[in-house]
């Protein structure tokens, strides 16, 4: 992948880590309508933060989704998507 495109994954965020690290730890995202149901991103979670759950109204009837409570943000997810929906946004402040 190219740089261009990594920016791109990462809406026009700097791969790692993102400037808003300071204020707000990072964590994950999906862009729940470009999920095509891999499951590629939840096995690779050490800490149990994507499950797949039911969207009977989406193509692939069930996306991953993000558990925020349970995720740091490692980005081993993004890399395993492999049409780059899932994202960085700015956590909670814990």
């Amino acid at each position: 992948m190219s740089g261009e495109n990594k920016k791109e994954k990462y809406l026009g965020l700097p791969p790692l880590p993102p400037d808003f690290v300071k204020e707000f730890p990072p964590i994950a995202d999906v862009l729940e309508d470009g999920c095509i149901a891999c499951d590629r991103c939840v096995p690779l979670c050490f800490f149990d933060a994507i499950v797949m759950e039911d969207r009977p109204a989406h193509p692939y009837k069930r996306v991953a989704v993000i558990v925020p409570k349970n995720c740091t943000g490692c980005g081993l997810c993004f890399e395993a998507c492999p049409v780059d929906v899932i994202v960085w946004v700015p956590g909670p402040v814990k």
